[in-house]
């Protein structure tokens, strides 16, 4: 009976010394990583935003290939769910604080182990944005002295997660798709433009110049465009690897201007082939060279003389993901 009461008063003492022990330390954790994404900060937020993005580059996919996801009605936004199921545990996430572009705060529930908090930080840098994950959380009080390993514990995953969220946007940024349309009539009328002789290395930066001049000119003169700018292609040499291209912007009517650089031109209605291209214009040669073929494949023939163009559908600054650009390209026909 002595040796009883000797092991429980031994006991206790570990009790309350590990209680005064567990007392003395701080339960919070605060882990997180950083990374630069070269991509519109607008892209990155969106992929983060939308839970059904997380079973394409989420880390933990790496570690347990059980992983089932389960996706509700609202996946984007504040309110916005999902859960798992895994031999690793199951759990569920939920976006609580939503600032388009800026930052996101979510709660992570795990089953049967407690809350965690994580966060994210979205910062335009020149080369892209620079953005930041984090979870935070605190330890059940028998627990707090694992709060100094979760650093260990939970920054690869973070890095890993960074990586693959790079890796996943890049890819989806470079996809593209190329649809012939075929024949289809074209109305034409009234544009301004300016052309512009240069090397194929220089012709984005010079159809960006003169596209800012016309808007520019039509602003100062209170004109009403439209529809969407174009280019239309006079000359393409591929062996010297030069071009003589207008850069235009359609307009209501005819006008006579003073401006010797900015001028009007006149489409005429003309039958064409049509071709479009969604994905960035990096792929516009590959589109180019699919028209012509799809062209020649339907029984088409080019028109002799005539100017080919393409239409910008939709904008940079209107859509950030270049994998959602659209530009239509049109080859008059006989």
């Amino acid at each position: 009976m002595k040796i009883l009461k000797y092991v429980l008063f031994l006991l206790l003492i570990a009790f309350v010394g590990g209680s005064l022990y567990l007392a003395t330390l701080n339960g919070n954790y605060d882990v997180k990583r950083t990374r630069i994404i070269k991509a519109p900060v607008e892209v990155v937020f969106d992929a983060v935003n939308d839970y059904r993005t997380w079973q394409h580059w989420g880390p933990w996919n790496e570690t347990d290939s059980t992983l089932i996801y389960t996706f509700p009605e609202k996946t984007v936004g504040v309110g916005a769910t999902y859960s798992w199921k895994g031999t690793s545990g199951d759990g569920s996430m939920e976006n609580l604080v939503v600032v388009p572009n800026v930052s996101i705060d979510d709660v992570v529930h795990f089953e049967g182990q407690g809350d965690a908090f994580g966060y994210w930080r979205f910062i335009k840098v020149p080369d892209g944005v620079e953005i930041t994950w984090g979870i935070k959380g605190e330890m059940p009080f028998v627990a707090r002295f694992m709060a100094a390993k979760m650093e260990d514990e939970i920054g690869p995953m973070l890095e890993r997660g960074l990586e693959l969220l790079d890796t996943y946007l890049q890819k989806n940024m470079k996809e593209f798709s190329i649809e012939s349309v075929g024949a289809v009539d074209y109305s034409g009328g009234y544009y301004l433009y300016q052309t512009t002789s240069c090397r194929f290395d220089e012709i984005e930066s010079k159809m960006n110049e003169i596209t800012s001049n016309l808007n520019d000119f039509i602003k100062l003169n209170q004109i009403e465009a439209t529809g969407k700018s174009f280019t239309i292609i006079h000359k393409w040499d591929d062996i010297m690897q030069t071009a003589m291209l207008s850069s235009c912007i359609p307009i209501k009517e005819r006008l006579i201007t003073t401006d010797k650089t900015v001028m009007v031109g006149m489409m005429e209605p003309q039958r064409v082939f049509k071709t479009i291209l969604k994905g960035d214009y990096s792929n516009l040669f590959t589109a180019w060279e699919t028209a012509y073929k799809n062209l020649a494949v339907q029984g088409f023939v080019t028109k002799l003389n005539a100017k080919p163009f393409e239409v910008y559908v939709t904008k940079k600054n209107e859509v950030p993901n270049p994998a959602n650009w659209i530009t239509e390209i049109y080859i008059p026909i006989e």
